[in-house]
This record gives C-alpha cells, sequence and structure tokens, in this order.
C-alpha cells in the first residue's frame, strides 16, 4: 500500500513516527498522523486544519496532553492493567514521589545497536534508530486512506487521503485530540471536502 503513497503523505508517516519518538510514545497513533499532516503546511489538508486552529505546535500539545496520564499506554492498555489491579494513575504518581515531577515524560532511550531489533514496543532497525509500531488504530486510519483515494478516483495516495482516512476510522483518539481543539472528526472531513472540491 506504501507504494501509492505521495511523496508528502510518505513525509507524513515518517513526521509521526519522529514525533511519536519525540514526546516518548510507544505506538504511533491517529493523533501524531494528525501532527504529521499538520506539520506538512504546503500538503493538502495541513489548512483545511489549520483553520481549526490544529497547527502543528497546537496538536503536538494536544497529543501529548491525551496520552497523559498514562504516557505510552493508551486506554486500551490501561483497561488492561486496572482488570489486574493496577492503577496507572497510582503508579505515575508514585513514581513522580520518588524520581520527581515528569519522571515519566522523558522519551525512552534509544537502544544500542546490538540491544535492537528484539521485539517490545520498540522493534529496532539495523544500525538506525528504534522502529515505533502504529497501534491498530493508525493502521485503521491508513487502510481507510486507500478506500478514501479509491472512492475519489485518485491514483495516488495523498495526505488528503491520509486525512480523510483518520476522519473515518472514528478513532478514539484523532477524536479527542480535535476535540481538545473545540472541533469534531464530521466537521473537518465536511471542511476537506469542500476544500477539495473547490481547489479542483
Amino acid at each position: 500500500m506504501f507504494e501509492r503513497f505521495t511523496k508528502d503523505a510518505r513525509t507524513v508517516v515518517v513526521c509521526a513516527q519522529e514525533e511519536a519518538r519525540a514526546l516518548g510514545h510507544g505506538r504511533i497513533d491517529p493523533g501524531h498522523l494528525l501532527l504529521g499532516i499538520a506539520a506538512q503546511e504546503q500538503a493538502p489538508g495541513a489548512a483545511t486544519l489549520a483553520r481549526f486552529g490544529a497547527t502543528a505546535e497546537v496538536l503536538r500539545s494536544a497529543v501529548a496532553a491525551s496520552k497523559s496520564p498514562a504516557g505510552p499506554f493508551d486506554e486500551e492498555d490501561a483497561e488492561v492493567l486496572r482488570t489486574l489491579g493496577i492503577d496507572l494513575t497510582a503508579v505515575r504518581d508514585r513514581a513522580e514521589q520518588v524520581f520527581g515531577p515528569g519522571a515519566l515524560d522523558a522519551p525512552p532511550p534509544a537502544a544500542a545497536p546490538e540491544e535492537q531489533g528484539g521485539g517490545g514496543l520498540l522493534r529496532g532497525r539495523k544500525g538506525g534508530t528504534p522502529h515505533i509500531p502504529f497501534d491498530r488504530a493508525a493502521r485503521k486510519a491508513l487502510e481507510q486512506s486507500l478506500r478514501a483515494a479509491v472512492e475519489r478516483k485518485d491514483r495516488a495516495i495523498g495526505t488528503e487521503h491520509v486525512l480523510l482516512g483518520i476522519l473515518d476510522a472514528r478513532d478514539g483518539a484523532a477524536a479527542d485530540v480535535l476535540g481538545r481543539l473545540g472541533t469534531d472528526p464530521e466537521t473537518v472531513r465536511a471542511a476537506l471536502l469542500t476544500d477539495l472540491a473547490a481547489a479542483a
């Protein structure tokens, strides 16, 4: 599927991974993809996001806030741990008592090359930085971007299709990030379709 991505759309994916790494998140979710789109200011969809106040800087803060207090754990992880009697908020509070405020906010250190490649949250790449995997919702959003391109009869998957995929996937992370900005996926989707029609 990635062979059909435009250069800008590929840059969105790379940027999403870099942002997830910089924020210390163990998985790339749709919020990181939104951030990747907003960072491509000249690409289709970025201007639509900017009209809703979703610039790269604002989205970075919203994505970081959407991951608190669980950090790299998503709500699904937190729920599983709750069934085992583990409260992530209590763990974070205790860690901050012992190690100081923000102790769990720093990105994890990159593994040495000889330690990479063994699986876990950060699967290593030979001689490079650790690979951060997509979560289920981000994979679904990327699959939806292919569907969006097919529906629009476009030959390649561009940033506009990635944005449509995120908005159509009905993911909680993207809705949460957009909600923090006072909007929702349906409103942004309608504005994007209007922008695309006007540009055609």
